[in-house]
């Protein structure tokens, strides 16, 4: 295998898919184009994602999928998604998509490199569908119902998606389906270190490598959980503490209990299950991040989590509020090469910093 390809290798190649795919399937698609008649990638820290159709057949719907191009080499990958599809297949959750590791999957000078082919899942992404539906408290209660059950499922299932945040989770027609399994774990991957540490705005702040297992997603879920609720009440949550890339908390909001504003706002909407739910977060925080409780047993328990120390119990007008800036840090990453100018001018662009 010759060098790793970079960002303008695969779009060069994307725009022959019977050349540039082994998979049968992915040689026939069309993909879509940008209004410059162009492959219209997003970019994260880790892959590009190209959007490609197959045709249509005879008594067959067109099928829709997510080309999944990695930007750096992905060690043990191959044995880990071949862990995760199989776990998957037989725990039949109905929050997860199609996807296949194609080891051969996409050709550039005359090397084979590998691809994620995943079918396309259509929706919302969570602060979208929050931001919708901020008006309406009901719909986000029925949302945060649904949350619950779905973490329970996966907590039944032994599986932890590892990076649950509002770009991984999709809601449509009242339905939710998580997307993006890199960081996935599953008993088969038992022992082994994490490929990614999440979303920093959503994961437990002493979160390391070794910390992979059944209870990664637990603090994250807490927190999605417990900024639904919040917004229920107090929609004023999202203009003062939504930066783009989160839902109202970030890292430092963690490492600043006593400080960050978002925890004194909490406790002015003057809701007992709000000031539960905080204190289950603040004393998490302080657990280690493999050790702590699910989500069920905060919600079926909330009186076990007493009031932290840290987490401020009264306002007083004078109170000094460190400010926190709304930014969530990005993950450590490889640097993603400079988009050619001949890119930004058909009107692409990098949603790496998104």
């Amino acid at each position: 295998m010759g060098a790793w390809p970079d960002l303008t290798e695969y779009h060069e190649a994307v725009q022959h898919p019977q050349r540039a795919f082994a998979d049968p399937g992915l040689k026939a698609v069309t993909l879509e184009l940008d209004r410059f008649g162009m492959p219209k990638p997003a970019t994260g820290g880790n892959a590009v994602v190209y959007k490609a159709s197959e045709p249509g057949r005879f008594l067959s719907f067109k099928k829709t999928w997510a080309i999944r191009c990695f930007l750096r080499p992905i060690s043990d990958h191959a044995e880990r998604y071949e862990a995760i599809s199989k776990h998957l297949r037989k725990v039949h959750l109905p929050y997860d998509v199609n996807f296949q590791f194609l080891k051969q999957g996409i050709q550039i000078r005359s090397n084979w490199f590998p691809i994620v082919k995943m079918q396309w899942a259509e929706g919302d992404l969570l602060h979208t569908h929050i931001e919708k539906h901020l008006r309406f408290p009901a719909l986000l209660a029925a949302l945060r119902a649904k949350w619950v059950t779905l973490v329970r499922h996966l907590e039944a299932a032994q599986v932890a998606h590892g990076d649950l945040q509002h770009g991984n989770i999709l809601v449509r027609g009242g339905s939710i389906h998580l997307v993006d399994y890199d960081g996935t774990w599953v008993p088969a991957l038992k022992g082994r270190n994490a490929t990614e540490l999440g979303h920093r705005a959503y994961q437990h702040p002493e979160r390391s490598e070794r910390d992979y297992g059944q209870e990664i997603d637990r603090f994250s879920a807490l927190v999605i959980y417990l900024s639904l609720a919040a917004l229920e009440r107090d929609l004023t949550l999202w203009e003062r503490f939504h930066t783009g890339d989160n839902l109202i908390f970030v890292r430092e909001d963690f490492h600043q209990l006593d400080r960050s504003a978002i925890w004194q706002q909490l406790r002015r909407i003057g809701s007992r299950e709000i000031d539960q739910l905080a204190a289950a977060v603040a004393a998490m925080v302080q657990q280690h991040p493999m050790k702590v409780g699910n989500l069920d047993s905060v919600l079926k328990n909330p009186a076990s989590y007493p009031a932290s120390s840290k987490v401020p119990t009264s306002i007083p007008a004078s109170t000094p509020v460190t400010p926190v800036q709304r930014v969530a840090p990005k993950p450590a990453r490889v640097p993603t090469p400079p988009v050619p100018s001949w890119m930004k001018k058909s009107g692409y662009r990098d949603h790496s910093d998104d």
